[in-house]
């Protein structure tokens, strides 16, 4: 699966690096961002969690 955005290729790069423990840590930081007032932060953060985890379910099938 080729990345077609931002959130997309930040994913991937996340996931080679990292492996899929990333999505966890992503979505855990992006709970602190939504409790500290940062909404936009936890939005994007979520985003990149949702693209890593399709990339990883593409990659498992």
């Amino acid at each position: 699966m080729r990345p077609r955005n931002l959130s997309e290729t930040v994913a991937a790069r996340l996931l080679a690096r990292h492996g899929i423990g990333v999505i966890w840590d992503l979505h855990l930081r992006a709970a602190g961002f939504h409790r500290a007032g940062n909404w936009l932060s936890a939005a994007a953060l979520i985003g990149i969690a949702d693209a890593a985890e399709r990339q990883w379910a593409a990659r498992v099938r």
